[in-house]
């Protein structure tokens, strides 16, 4: 059971990781975004935010 629950993790994981990787690439953000992932009894909340910096001087 405890093998099942860490691949399902894992799948989930690395699915949304995928996606945010997917979706900054679109838009032109690799260089910066910031991913949260945290699971409490089986409930998985991820999160992601992407970055625009300019340098302005």
């Amino acid at each position: 059971m405890e093998e099942n629950k860490k691949e399902m993790l894992q799948y989930q994981i690395n699915c949304f990781i995928e996606n945010v990787l997917n979706t900054a690439n679109n838009e032109g953000k690799l260089d910066q975004f910031i991913i949260e992932i945290s699971n409490c009894n089986g409930k998985v909340q991820m999160d992601y935010k992407l970055r625009d910096r300019k340098k302005v001087y």
